[in-house]
């Protein structure tokens, strides 16, 4: 069977695969470890639906009858960042039909971006732009869902003021997220000069909870999962780097049990995750940060 993935030849072989279901499953997690999903799938010219996740009657046929299967793959940080470009687009036009008068005699177009706005929403949370934390969506849907062009319309001045400020909050929220991901190499420095420096904090913070003051130490451990948050975000745009992205996934769960070590008030768990768990794992993802290609 030749096999193609982006109309490109690939050599392979196979092992225990019978079906075409299972050459499908390999395929797919060879495919996943570079950061990509499979996007469209033909088998002997014939496409095959459902998609991959979810395979069809196709799955079952057995691998000698099949010629040829060509597989589309897309990187999943590409499509994250058309995704990003649309919701762009969107915000763009809302801002603009928020700030323009009704056109006389025609249809608003405020009309359709309304209509549209509980999909488009909905696919803000599928990639979503907004930093952990933020209700700025949340707010944006209050303000706008089930609301019609002539209602918005008829809002008073200061209302409608701040739809559009929020509409416009979350364009620049976009925008911004969307060059860092065009971007990732700058994001990466930036964002490991602000994990640098706040690694220096943390070496305080069980002091700062020994002296009773929690609210300097929470600030402390808040910026450093903040600065490490923004640089797992970026990893969807770098190329694979297998050991960075242990080491980051290794620290998620640690950084959940400092945050509820410090809800405890449990000062010596703090200190001792702190010097057993966090610093050893930032020592070796350091150097790996400016690895970027």
């Amino acid at each position: 069977m030749r096999l193609t993935i982006n109309e490109e030849d690939v050599a392979f072989s196979l092992e225990h695969e019978r079906t075409l279901g299972e050459v499908v499953q390999g395929v797919q997690a060879w495919l996943g470890t570079a950061g990509f999903v499979i996007t469209a799938l033909e088998a002997d010219g014939q496409e095959l639906l459902p998609a991959a996740d979810t395979p069809g009657p196709w799955a079952d046929k057995e691998v000698g009858a099949v010629g040829a299967l060509a597989v589309r793959a897309a990187h999943t940080g590409d499509i994250r960042i058309a995704h990003w470009r649309a919701a762009e687009q969107w915000l763009s036009m809302l801002c603009e039909a928020l700030a323009d008068a009704p056109p006389a005699g025609g249809p608003d177009p405020l009309e359709d971006l309304l209509e549209d706005l509980p999909r488009t929403a909905d696919g803000f949370g599928v990639n979503p732009f907004t930093p952990p934390g933020s209700d700025a969506l949340a707010r944006f849907r209050a303000r706008f869902e089930g609301t019609s062009a002539p209602q918005v319309r008829a809002w008073s001045p200061d209302r409608r003021q701040e739809a559009s400020d929020l509409a416009r909050h979350l364009l620049e929220m976009v925008r911004r997220r969307r060059n860092e991901a065009e971007h990732p190499r700058e994001a990466l420095a930036r964002g490991a000069s602000q994990l640098q420096a706040s690694m220096g904090e943390l070496k305080e913070v069980s002091v700062l909870l020994q002296t009773g003051r929690d609210r300097p130490a929470m600030e402390s451990i808040i910026r450093f999962a903040d600065a490490a948050q923004a640089v797992m975000d970026l990893l969807p745009f770098l190329p694979p780097d297998l050991e960075r992205s242990r080491l980051l996934a290794e620290l998620t769960p640690v950084l959940k049990e400092l945050v509820g070590a410090f809800d405890s008030k449990d000062s010596v768990l703090i200190g001792d995750l702190l010097e057993y768990e966090v610093a050893p794992r930032l020592e070796k993802l350091a150097p790996l940060l400016g690895r970027t290609g």
